[in-house]
């Protein structure tokens, strides 16, 4: 039934994802019929026709590689040959103008921007539950970082304490966890010795203070941290998230998705009171009290002695657990929505560029990434679905406008250059230059798809590693 269950998810997130794609290309179609353009091909992927149908003069098909779409133009672009169909003389077809050309290349980003804008009002109406907060709630003394090692954990070394309201993160307010996390794994602050730095604006018994972080890397996709979680709902324990082979919670019989109760008689609220309880009643067994299945269960546990890799021993259960953050039902306006998510993407755009941040092309993901992606959000909910739907709509829609061959926006930069001169671009060059970014489009695509492979085999077990975040008690 699990593995029905995970293939139903898989498919919702391949529907959601081909929505979308087929929505931009609906943009470009309707346009292009609506200006009197030719429009001999529409298809979900590119490369050979796996199958379609054809109604009056448009062959509609599903297509070989699932990496986009396409309306194939004639009229705007030759690109029959890339495109994996027969090869289309444009010289017997009425030319079109600039306005034409614009408006069809505009229209697939704005379908994608008006789908994301009724997600959105949906949204607003039924409302959706965010971490709201951006009060900090629990501090890593130790984190383990991308290398292996374990390290203090930067916002405790940097002296913020459980209660601090975060504000701003270099200098941008910011109001959820959410917008937090963005704007510390988008930042480009760097010290001249290298290290990552953010500054962060806290209020703290009603005082704003200032503080300097350095973040470590942490994950394979080397993302910057600092040790810190939302306040959580009281006494709502900590659940676990995954056992260290060997250890004594494994051997004792913990499973993921148990909900830390009590350590002998003492509640767990946080994790400074799991990781001082244990540390004070090292040298005998704990009956730890877990929430399982709506039932408690009381599993006895010898904690074992480890030494890290600096030669601290310290305790340890052996399992690494999270919180029920607290959360509330948001109803964001849709323009809230559309801004938050483009200034998402803006930034992380801005990051990649940036020689100074920690934003490469492994962080970014691919098809495969996105329909994780959507799997999970599927998971969860419907109306995280639906939010993550949205941010993918705003994001093809920005990306798609970037002035680039193959892109909507390159077609638009080669209409508006043979606007200024007077004077059509070159066949040959324009197919040239589509031919070479095809390909380096293609490159990236599996460049990333490699590392997306890599999550997804984490998120689903098949790939094993050292636990990457502190809290391992």
């Amino acid at each position: 039934m699990a593995l029905f269950g995970n293939i139903w998810h898989i498919l919702i997130a391949l529907f959601a994802l081909g929505f979308c794609i087929f929505i931009h290309e609906l943009g470009h179609f309707i346009a292009a019929k609506k200006r009197g353009l030719v429009a001999d091909r529409f298809s979900i992927g590119f490369g050979p026709r796996l199958f379609g149908f054809r109604w009056k003069d448009t062959d509609f098909r599903l297509s070989l590689i699932p990496l986009g779409g396409y309306v194939s133009l004639p009229q705007l672009a030759d690109m029959g040959r890339l495109e994996g169909g027969e090869d289309a003389s444009i010289n017997r077809l009425p030319p079109i103008s600039y306005t034409d050309k614009m408006i069809v290349a505009v229209m697939g980003a704005v379908f994608n921007v008006l789908l994301a804008l009724l997600i959105s009002i949906l949204l607003w109406i039924v409302g959706r539950e965010e971490v709201k907060t951006t009060v900090i709630g629990g501090l890593a003394t130790q984190i383990i970082n991308s290398d292996g090692q374990q390290v203090p954990g930067p916002a405790h070394a940097a002296g913020l304490k459980s209660g601090d309201e975060i504000v701003q993160v270099d200098g941008r307010s910011i109001n959820s966890w959410w917008k937090f996390q963005s704007a510390l794994v988008t930042g480009v602050g760097r010290e001249e010795d290298g290290r990552p730095v953010v500054e962060l604006d806290v209020l703290r018994d009603g005082r704003e203070m200032e503080f300097t972080v350095y973040p470590e890397l942490i994950s394979s996709r080397k993302v910057r941290y600092l040790g810190i979680h939302p306040e959580t709902d009281e006494f709502s324990g900590p659940i676990v998230m995954g056992l260290i082979d060997g250890m004594p919670a494994q051997a004792a019989g913990l499973l993921p998705g148990d909900r830390i109760l009590k350590l002998d008689q003492d509640p767990v609220v946080s994790g400074n009171v799991l990781s001082s309880y244990l540390a004070e009643n090292a040298e005998r067994v704990i009956n730890i009290t877990v929430e399982r299945r709506g039932k408690e269960v009381i599993i006895p546990v010898q904690p074992k002695m480890t030494t890290d890799a600096n030669g601290v021993t310290s305790p340890k259960f052996g399992f690494m657990y999270d919180f029920q953050y607290k959360t509330e039902i948001v109803h964001s306006n849709p323009i809230e929505q559309l801004y938050s998510f483009a200034e998402t993407m803006q930034r992380t755009l801005y990051a990649l560029l940036h020689r100074k941040s920690d934003i490469r092309l492994d962080s970014m993901s691919g098809p495969v990434g996105i329909v994780h992606g959507l799997t999970r959000m599927s998971q969860q909910s419907w109306v995280d679905l639906l939010w993550f739907t949205a941010l993918i709509n705003v994001n093809l829609a920005i990306f798609n406008l970037l002035p680039l061959p193959v892109l909507d926006g390159g077609h638009m930069l080669f209409a508006t250059i043979a606007k200024c001169t007077g004077r059509p671009l070159p066949m040959k060059l324009m197919e040239s230059l589509q031919i070479g970014f095809v390909v380096l489009l293609l490159g990236m695509m599996l460049y990333v798809t490699r590392f997306d492979v890599e999550t997804v085999g984490r998120d689903t077990g098949l790939i094993k590693d050292k636990p990457i975040v502190e809290a391992t008690p």
